[in-house]
């Protein structure tokens, strides 16, 4: 069933808030797939108590479908508003409504997670009635009867006993997360639970399984019958047994001062410094010279580009700073201040700053956590333009003898400037640990707790203590209390030198997998030799462009590249070539605008449509490699006359590197990213050509599922671990093996535990990620069999959904 033909939900309350708020917990239960609509308050900006018939008509007619819409009021004329606006719409869409008595916020959720799971309107609106049953069953007044449906006459084909892992049993979202489960097989599954009070539910029903009234330990029956019952019962085995994280236990011989949230893993302890920041005065003049002022304006954004092109060169993190650069290039940002100064005469730091604030607006706007905290990179790059731009003084970071960082809400710029030899550690009080700023931390190595919202900045105190992998924090503490921290310190690194640096994982029957590393910039090369990685699995050569209006000169590519892989000369190094379009449109590219990027001329039809940056790019790396173990390796391949084309360029510039009598490294390995389906599934017609592989799984993801990565309301498809994926893996891993060429995976597939796992039992031996996730990606690891690898990829690739493929690696690791 698609969400069009889930039953719509429409939410009529007095209160725009409380409506607002239903609708932001029910997706915080359901995900983004229910279909809702708000009718709430009454005024211009529905502001006001009150509701209104019409807009209770529209709300229904925006949802309508062929099974129809169920209507939750909060109370009083709510009830007459909904009556009235159903007397007003035509009668075919009237006779698909139901108004439901149900209480309005346990109601709305019962109903909401019933029609995610596909439920007929009567279904869900017995689902919204029967919400208080769970709440009843804790503190009294359950009516007589049984408080959850029963399934007695079940005939069960396949059972499991298992032992509830949540602390709190099968409350609200667990509940949600089992009928969401279910919902992608054919089977009738009921959860029994015996003992003095046996009882039972069928598990299509939240309201049932909540009304259950388990808790953390309880062992329940999963009893189903059909023909998916054996698949449906493991996998619901594997959703309810598996760990649910609990805050950590803390050690109680030491006072802490707060926690945050664990954001880079390892202790610090040192005297704390605040950061100071000089916040520009932005002027709120007009002015008379458009043309200067936004020329004045752009050399600032090119000032501050090369800025962050340097740091993306030299430091950890450097994905980061490609990430603000492609920021400041977006024509929607520039565009907004252009026309502010252009059409209002604005000065340009004001049209600046109005530019980022709006653009700030629409990131904090997301629903998606990872999406809003992008609006801290926005504010970040605008902030060091206007810097720029008023004269102001740069930040000031921790100086003189080493220290702890204590700082409110640390941008991911201010993050790449650290220098980990005088700042022992950060504490800060926004930020979460998928900010970007978090990410540079843990490249770098530097121990950091984020999220500290209750630890006071301004405290007076002559030492602080963090733990960056519990997020706990000390104030004070005496020598004696900082003993436990040294050794829980001490063990940590112990841990590290013995088993993270191991660049080959030896799985339990002797199977060997190479961990590589994804790299951008020399401290990502330094921390990917401190993480012990076997070599750069892809050296990323954005970060040469994206500062500049003409591209850089084949000297300087040899120069800066050296630079960053100096780290690991020793080791082997796949470099990529410029990946150009989509997300970064460089100006001496030529690129035209497209309606979608992503699906245009990028990679290497950008390439060949500029053959003298392609050829000068590739001289570099010939240069380069002349006392170095390397491999090139080409992006975004369609078709194997790209390929064959890409050899001729690759030919050319050699012949030029002879004739000028440079030394230079001849015959060189050619490799292909796979990213598009289409080369995945005629892998073994690009074996000739092509020398090696790797599954660039971002793109491969997103193309396969037809979810553009960075839209907040696809998130929930932005999972390699989809079949789908895996299916394309597995025959790429095919291909590869039947020509007998290397594979392996550089997508952020690689850098997740459970997703490695499943990429090894489908065959591939050789994983390149982040330096920070080669630490757990080799635990993981190293638990496994091979055997059990290849069980669990061939059980994953049976499964409907990413969730149902995660858990058939826990079920047999």
């Amino acid at each position: 069933m698609s969400a069009a033909e889930e039953v719509g939900i429409v939410l009529v309350s007095h209160s725009r808030i409380l409506a607002a708020a239903t609708e932001q917990l029910i997706r915080q239960v359901t995900g983004p797939r229910a279909r809702i609509a708000c009718a709430a308050g009454v005024g211009t900006d529905h502001g006001e108590l009150g509701t209104d018939a019409t807009a209770i008509m529209e709300a229904i007619e925006s949802l309508d479908s062929s099974v129809g819409t169920l209507v939750l009021m909060d109370m009083g004329s709510a009830v007459l508003s909904a009556e009235t606006a159903c007397s007003l719409l035509p009668d075919d869409i009237c006779a698909r409504v139901v108004l439901c008595a149900a209480p309005f916020v346990e109601g709305a959720i019962a109903a909401a997670v019933a029609a995610s799971a596909g439920a007929p309107l009567e279904r869900v609106k017995a689902e919204a009635e029967t919400a208080l049953e769970g709440k009843r069953e804790q503190v009294g007044g359950v009516p007589d009867g049984p408080s959850v449906r029963t399934d007695s006459e079940l005939v069960a084909d396949a059972t499991l006993d298992v032992q509830l892992r949540d602390p709190n049993g099968l409350h609200m979202r667990p509940a949600a997360r089992v009928v969401a489960l279910l919902r992608g097989f054919d089977a009738r599954v009921s959860v029994i639970v015996s003992g003095d009070r046996p009882r039972q539910a069928v598990a299509d029903s939240m309201t049932a399984l909540v009304a259950l009234g388990t808790r953390g330990g309880d062992t329940v029956r999963l009893a189903a019958s059909g023909p998916e019952a054996g698949q449906a019962v493991a996998a619901l085995y594997e959703l309810l047994s598996e760990p649910v994280e609990v805050e950590p236990r803390r050690q109680q011989s030491i006072p802490r001062a707060g926690a945050g949230l664990p954001a880079s893993p390892g202790i610090a302890i040192g005297r704390p410094e605040r950061l100071l920041r000089s916040v520009p005065k932005v002027p709120e003049h007009h002015i008379d010279d458009p043309e200067r002022e936004w020329s004045r304006l752009y050399r600032a954004v090119d000032e501050v580009q090369v800025e962050l092109g340097r740091m993306a060169r030299e430091r950890a993190g450097g994905d980061i700073m490609l990430a603000q650069l492609a920021l400041l290039r977006d024509p929607e940002l520039l565009g907004r201040a252009e026309r502010a100064i252009r059409e209002q005469h604005l000065n340009g730091a004001l049209a600046w700053q109005r530019a980022i604030d709006e653009v700030v607006a629409i990131y904090a706007g997301f629903e998606e956590p990872y999406l809003r905290a992008r609006a801290r990179d926005v504010s970040d790059v605008g902030d060091r333009v206007l810097r720029v731009m008023l004269g102001d003084g740069p930040v000031q970071f921790a100086s003189g003898s080493p220290s702890i960082l204590l700082v409110d809400d640390l941008a991911p710029s201010e993050a790449a400037a650290l220098d980990r030899r005088r700042v022992l550690g950060v504490i800060d009080r926004a930020g979460g640990p998928t900010s970007h700023a978090s990410i540079v931390l843990r490249a770098a190595g530097i121990p950091a707790v984020v999220g500290a919202s209750d630890f006071d900045l301004d405290v007076s105190m002559e030492k602080v203590a963090l733990d960056g992998g519990t997020g706990e924090i000390w104030c004070d503490p005496e020598e004696a209390m900082l003993a436990p921290l040294r050794r829980r310190e001490a063990a940590r690194r112990d841990e590290v030198s013995t088993v993270d640096r191991v660049s080959v994982v030896k799985l339990k029957d002797g199977k060997k997998v190479e961990l590589w590393a994804n790299v951008a910039s020399r401290g990502d090369a330094q921390a990917a030799v401190e993480a012990g990685a076997y070599g750069i699995g892809l050296l990323r050569t954005e970060m040469l462009y994206l500062d500049r209006d003409i591209p850089p000169s084949e000297d300087e590519q040899v120069e800066a590249l050296a630079e960053i892989v100096e780290p690991m000369k020793e080791q082997p190094v796949i470099v990529r070539a410029l990946d150009a379009g989509a997300d970064k449109m460089l100006p001496f590219m030529h690129l035209a605008p497209e309606q979608n990027p992503y699906l245009g001329v990028r990679g290497l039809r950008a390439l060949l449509n500029a053959p003298d940056v392609f050829e000068t790019q590739l001289r570099a790396f010939l240069r380069l490699g002349y006392q170095l173990d390397l491999r090139i390796m080409l992006p975004m391949v369609t078709e194997v006359a790209e390929l064959c084309a890409a050899r001729e360029v690759l030919e050319r510039a050699h012949r030029n590197l002879v004739e000028r009598a440079v030394d230079h490294l001849w015959p060189v390995p050619l490799g292909i990213m796979i990213e598009v389906p289409a080369v995945a599934l005629m892998t073994e017609t690009f074996a000739g050509p092509a020398d090696f592989f790797s599954i660039g799984t971002n793109d491969l993801t997103q193309y396969a599922l037809a979810a553009e990565r960075n839209n907040g309301e696809l998130g929930g498809f932005n999972d390699s671990a989809h079949p789908a994926v895996l299916q394309l893996c597995r025959m790429v891993a095919d291909g590869a093996s039947k020509t007998n060429r290397p594979v392996s995976v550089c997508g952020e597939a690689a850098g997740d535990p459970v997703v490695a796992g499943l990429l090894v039992g489908l065959g591939i031996n050789r994983l390149s990620m982040t330096p920070p996730a080669l630490a757990a990606v080799r635990a993981g690891l190293s638990g496994l069999s091979g055997m059990a690898a290849r069980s669990a990829a061939a059980s994953a690739l049976e499964m409907t959904g990413a969730q149902q493929a995660r858990a058939a690696l826990r079920r047999l690791a």
